[in-house]
């Protein structure tokens, strides 16, 4: 790290208290990849959250530098461990942690943990999250093609960001994607699908990545069939319950031309 010890030094006197167990540094500075612009983050574990909600997650400007204080539970964080929607987040951080307060070893056997981390045993659980999702979002798809048939911008693009949002989730958590910087969320995602997939092609475009996609149009058409290519990649996860929903869906993307 390119932190000076007197920094973390004087950071660690104005955030200690009785209740903090133990501090860890997170994000870029942990990995040696920070800028002139990265803030450094602090995990701070407590025993007792701050009373106010506010509090437990703030920013400060310190010695010229960006500092974001995130306080946490050591139970919430181990239970992190155990949901794959949280686990894609929490296993890197953990495993890259730079542990610079550990008052009882609490941290030091949390980071062990996340290092024996086993994806296989959230699996299930991740497939149906995505099963989920795609269930969950005919409701974004529906009100894309009725924006599309009006002719409502507004209508396509709020359900078009829904959409894409949730069908990115659904692949980063089905396919256990460990995002090890939220700044290389997309990236990680287009990489595990493929650049060169029918699916990349259409978030791209849906997202408005494309020189094509400066139009709702082009963007509501995009969303769509990246439902589709999501629906169809997930089918065999897709459990009866929800099989009908999802047909449905399909059949109005179908019927109304957007294949």
């Amino acid at each position: 790290m390119t932190l000076s010890d007197p920094f973390i030094q004087s950071v660690l006197e104005k955030i200690d208290s009785p209740d903090v167990i133990g501090v860890g540094i997170v994000g870029s500075y942990a990995r040696g990849q920070e800028s002139k612009y990265s803030d450094v983050d602090f995990d701070i574990y407590v025993s007792k959250l701050p009373e106010n909600e506010y509090d437990r997650y703030t920013l400060h400007h310190w010695d010229k530098k960006l500092v974001s204080l995130k306080y946490a539970l050591l139970d919430d964080e181990l239970e992190a461990l155990t949901d794959p929607r949280r686990a894609i987040w929490a296993v890197p951080g953990l495993q890259g942690m730079k542990i610079i307060l550990d008052k009882d070893g609490s941290l030091a056997e949390l980071q062990k943990m996340a290092q024996k981390f086993d994806w296989s045993l959230l699996q299930p659980e991740a497939d149906e999250f995505a099963a989920e999702e795609v269930m969950g979002c005919a409701e974004e798809a529906h009100k894309i093609l009725s924006g599309l048939s009006r002719g409502h911008e507004s209508t396509v693009l709020y359900a078009t960001w829904g959409l894409v949002k949730c069908m990115l989730e659904a692949v980063a958590v089905q396919r256990g994607i460990l995002i090890v910087s939220e700044n290389r969320y997309f990236e990680l995602i287009q990489d595990a699908v493929g650049r060169d997939t029918k699916w990349v092609s259409a978030f791209r475009t849906a997202w408005g990545l494309d020189s094509t996609s400066s139009q709702y149009q082009s963007r509501g058409t995009a969303a769509l069939k990246l439902y589709r290519l999501t629906a169809a990649m997930f089918d065999g996860l897709i459990p009866e319950k929800h099989r009908e929903v999802v047909k449905h869906t399909l059949k109005l993307i179908k019927e109304a031309g957007y294949e």
